[in-house]
């Protein structure tokens, strides 16, 4: 089987690394993968695989990116892939455009994964338009039926982001070598108890709660430090925002931004509470949740869209009703007391969402028979 995964690209992020997740499990199975994506720091992981990389950035919003469907095109006539999988909007038109024109006999599997509660539009329809589509949790199922699918449509199916528990076991502790390294980067967070935000920088993300949080419990918890791990996009000023947020808190100084972080796993065993405050919209899944939970680290989150669907399943305690300023304060104070122990659990493992995925690959050729 030959499977192409396109995306915007090889950024660290939900949908980036469920398609690496992807890639690198069919390869592990023996399958042939193309990426298709512009350069990110997971091509590396990409290349590890043995998969083949075509930096090609089909997501990048300008003109000249409608050049890349007659190439394509060519491209999949030439190397004749099974299934074109595709995990956003404009990679999805591209993608679409170019496999018009190809005779059906001849066209690979067209999917879809939708990762987000995208804007209702014919730009963001093209996510339904898949011979199959995976939405990412029952929340952006219902949301995807609600704007998109008739009722009980047989083409969408839920697939939920796994957790490997090679990569995050439970009860796992930083290297003596990753805490020096990191307290001699980041001094200020030696002998402190860290709370973790993490994600990209975007303002939906919750970041202004979080600091808002911190300030409401600094008086009573002097040892605590927030961290952001996350990056903006370039030429963005919302850190900047942040930054001037937390200074007229005067918790400037208790709070840490840490950039883009590869060693994910460090920071949340680190951590001594973990925090999901997505609002508007919620999260479609939320994979730092269940990683957290995963190596036994306490979390905190908006009780609503697919978080709420992953703290039922793993953790109900860290539910806190969605954008209840006052009770995510007291829900904090009594975790930062003693937060109930995180019971070891194999629920949504990676292992069963690729064997969910590969089983609907299967399916989609099926069809194509």
């Amino acid at each position: 089987m030959h499977v192409v995964q396109a995306l915007v690209s090889l950024g660290i992020g939900g949908s980036e690394l469920v398609a690496v997740e992807i890639t690198e499990h069919l390869r592990a199975a023996g399958h042939r993968v193309t990426v298709l994506a512009a350069n990110g720091p997971l091509e590396d992981r990409v290349n590890a695989t043995g998969a083949e990389f075509l930096a090609w950035p089909i997501g990048r919003k300008r003109l000249g990116t409608l050049l890349y469907i007659r190439k394509l095109r060519n491209w999949i006539m030439e190397n004749q892939p099974d299934i074109v999988h595709v995990h956003s909007r404009l990679p999805a038109w591209i993608c679409y455009l170019a496999l018009r024109k190809i005779p059906a006999d001849k066209r690979p599997a067209f999917i879809t994964s939708v990762h987000g509660q995208y804007s209702v539009s014919n730009y963001s329809a093209i996510m339904a338009r898949g011979d199959l589509v995976i939405a990412v949790s029952n929340h952006i199922r219902d949301y995807t039926l609600e704007n998109y699918l008739p009722p009980d449509s047989p083409q969408l199916h839920t697939v939920y982001g796994g957790t490997s528990r090679r990569d995050f076991p439970y009860g796992y502790k930083p290297s003596e070598d990753w805490l020096q390294a990191t307290f001699s980067e980041f001094p200020q967070l030696e002998n402190k108890r860290i709370l973790l935000l993490p994600g990209r920088l975007s303002r939906y993300k919750g970041h202004a709660t979080f600091i808002e949080l911190l300030a409401a419990l600094v008086s009573e918890y002097d040892d605590i430090h927030a961290v952001i791990l996350g990056q903006a996009k370039p030429g963005s000023r919302y850190i900047d925002e942040l930054e001037g947020l937390a200074e007229r808190h005067g918790v400037g100084d208790r709070l840490t931004f840490c950039g883009t972080r590869t060693d994910m796993c460090d920071w949340m065993a680190a951590s001594c509470l973990v925090f999901n405050l997505c609002s508007d919209p919620p999260e479609a899944f939320g994979r730092t949740i269940p990683e957290a939970l995963s190596m036994g680290v306490p979390v905190i989150a908006w009780n609503h869209g697919g978080i709420a669907e992953i703290l039922r399943e793993m953790y109900p305690f860290g539910a806190v009703q969605a954008d209840n300023f006052a009770a995510l304060v007291q829900r904090t104070g009594i975790f930062l007391q003693q937060a109930p122990m995180v019971l070891k659990s194999n629920a949504l493992s990676l292992e069963a969402s690729m064997e969910q995925t590969l089983s609907l690959y299967h399916s989609a050729l099926k069809k194509e028979d």
